[in-house]
């Protein structure tokens, strides 16, 4: 029963640092393509891109480029990184791992949100005014969807009881065993 108990904490512990892994894994994978997108869309503007930054968390990232003029190449350029992750986001729905995609559209959602100097959405209401507001409950609606799309298959894989299957070679095995 205490070798039953010690598996079963080892387990635990391994599903936690793995969990604790991915999302960082996808945290900064979510600031690097949000930031390549940046940075392509910089590219196809005809400009240069200099540097693209992601700290070693993905909590901090930014890319350094050339300027961009005219309201549609700024909003272009702004729309590009919170596209890309809303992208992402949904992309991720295919996996079996619905922590990521919820995780992606959280964060693109609430990033859509912030209008602080310096975000992309502030860049955009600088360039549009008050249509970032469009802009943002675009986002943010996209977002919520593909979280809740997420969620939904979570809870019903966790109503769905699981089946253990052997192969066939074990479950010989085990039949002669028994037997």
């Amino acid at each position: 029963m205490l070798k039953n108990a010690n598996q079963k904490h080892t387990t635990l512990i391994l599903k936690a640092i793995a969990f604790i892994f991915i999302m960082w894994a996808a945290n900064v994978s979510y600031g690097f393509l949000h930031e390549a997108a940046h940075a392509l869309t910089v590219k196809m503007l005809g400009g240069q891109v200099y540097e693209i930054y992601v700290n070693p968390l993905g909590t901090d990232a930014y890319t350094i480029h050339s300027s961009v003029s005219g309201v549609a190449d700024t909003l272009s350029l702004e729309v590009a990184g919170m596209a890309m992750t809303t992208l992402l986001a949904f992309i991720t729905l295919l996996s079996d791992y619905k922590p990521i995609p919820i995780f992606m559209a959280m964060r693109t959602a609430i990033y859509a949100l912030n209008y602080s100097p310096g975000t992309d959405i502030h860049a955009i209401q600088q360039a549009i005014g008050a249509g970032a507001i469009l802009v943002t409950a675009l986002l943010v609606a996209l977002n919520l969807a593909c979280a809740t799309i997420a969620m939904a298959a979570m809870i019903k894989s966790a109503k769905t009881p699981t089946v253990k299957a052997f192969s066939s070679s074990l479950g010989r095995v085990l039949h002669q065993n028994n037997s």
